[in-house]
């Protein structure tokens, strides 16, 4: 992941915006070497959907389709009493 202080941050926020709306990489922004604020790319939707189901839809988990199912549903079901 790309790092700016906030001051290179300032300089080039035209470049970085631009990175991360075209090259769909996420840049992270802070002072003193520490990430403060992630910069992320938008989500491309077809219909409007609730801000809790945007991570969802999102891009950023496809790399997940390619790993093996580890856990069953039977695993990860919990009952309540």
């Amino acid at each position: 992941m790309y790092h700016y202080n906030t001051s290179e941050a300032r300089k080039h926020l035209n470049e970085i915006v631009n990175r991360v709306r075209y090259e769909k990489i996420s840049i992270s922004l802070g002072r003193r070497g520490k990430t403060e604020v992630l910069i992320v790319p938008s989500v491309e939707l077809d219909q409007e959907i609730p801000v809790s189901e945007i991570n969802a839809q999102s891009p950023s988990f496809d790399f997940l389709a390619e790993e093996p199912d580890i856990y069953s549903i039977k695993d990860i079901k919990k009952r309540y009493v």
